[in-house]
């Protein structure tokens, strides 16, 4: 029987602190990106931005944020590069004056289908050597810790205000 043993003391370091690593691997992922996207002009935080768009187009700026997991004001220099390289288009929502809806224009739409392949390049890259088994079950074991640093924020924010 393969039982999970919760781990109960952690001599931490630099080196084998998990988010450590991890922040290490996500800059290893946007260097590679940006380096398969540097005949685009792009950048990956662009490359997020419009990849997002072409699954949920017309979302608002605070929506996008939202799906992305990043800050508005970072979302909102972003979008503004994007928008002067006549990649997106901002429309005002007719209810509220300050949001916009964020939509491709024809010249980021053309861009979907090479995107996508420059982004599974660099997936492929990565998971190189890992089995499909082994890549699900890291998507499994990354989904757990995020949810439960999701919810140690939570609970600390809960016992601060006690």
């Amino acid at each position: 029987m393969d039982k999970k043993k919760e781990v109960s003391q952690f001599s931490f370091s630099v080196d084998n602190c998990l988010g450590f690593i991890a922040n290490r691997l996500v800059k290893a992922f946007l260097k590679l990106l940006d380096y398969k996207l540097e005949n685009f002009n792009l950048t990956g935080a662009q490359f997020c931005v419009l990849t997002k768009l072409f699954e949920e187009e017309g979302l608002t700026q605070t929506q996008l944020a939202h799906r992305l997991y990043i800050e508005s004001p970072t979302l909102v220099r972003t979008l503004d590069r994007l928008e002067e390289a006549g990649l997106i288009e901002r429309r005002r929502v007719p209810s509220d004056r300050r949001a916009f809806h964020i939509f491709l224009t024809p010249k980021g739409r053309e861009l979907q289908e090479v995107l996508l392949q420059k982004g599974s390049e660099v997936h492929n890259i990565a998971v190189k050597g890992l089995s499909e088994a082994e890549i699900a079950q890291l998507k499994d074991l990354l989904f757990q810790l995020w949810q439960n640093l999701e919810n140690g924020t939570k609970e600390a924010k809960e016992e601060e205000k006690k």
